[in-house]
């Protein structure tokens, strides 16, 4: 049987608590009240284990070897990422006006969505640091 959606919590609820007073429903209805009021009434006990020591992780570049390839090569990426971005604007304008001058209307759709994520990429690599550094202050 198989049981999924809204249907399934509450079946799920009523089999645990079926479950956990079946135990005081078999010695009667006033073992029902001695289990709740013991429930209630139990001192908190304390914990033998001692506290956890907190742990404290500073993330940062300072330590990492080879600090100085990694930021390389992300400029390089960057750089590069920015230089297709520049191409698919270029590229996208181009297809942009053969499709409005040959009367195409997909080439023209598909030059603008160039166009725009050609843009879009760019001005994200380009202030990416900076809204980075911004969400991390």
């Amino acid at each position: 049987m198989r049981v999924r959606g809204r249907v399934a919590a509450p079946i799920l609820a009523g089999l645990v608590l079926v479950y956990a007073a079946s135990p005081a429903l078999a010695n009667g209805p006033g073992a029902v009240e001695q289990v709740q009021q013991a429930e209630t009434s139990a001192p908190p006990t304390e914990s033998p284990r001692p506290s956890p020591v907190p742990i404290e992780v500073t993330p940062d570049w300072r330590d990492l070897p080879g600090r100085s390839k990694i930021e390389d090569l992300l400029d390089v990426a960057a750089q590069l990422g920015l230089v297709c971005c520049v191409g698919a604007v270029i590229v996208g304008g181009g297809a942009l006006g053969i499709g409005r001058v040959t009367g195409s209307a997909p080439s023209g759709i598909r030059g603008w969505g160039m166009v725009l994520g050609g843009g879009g990429g760019a001005l994200m690599i380009t202030y990416a640091p900076d809204l980075i550094a911004w969400m991390t202050a």
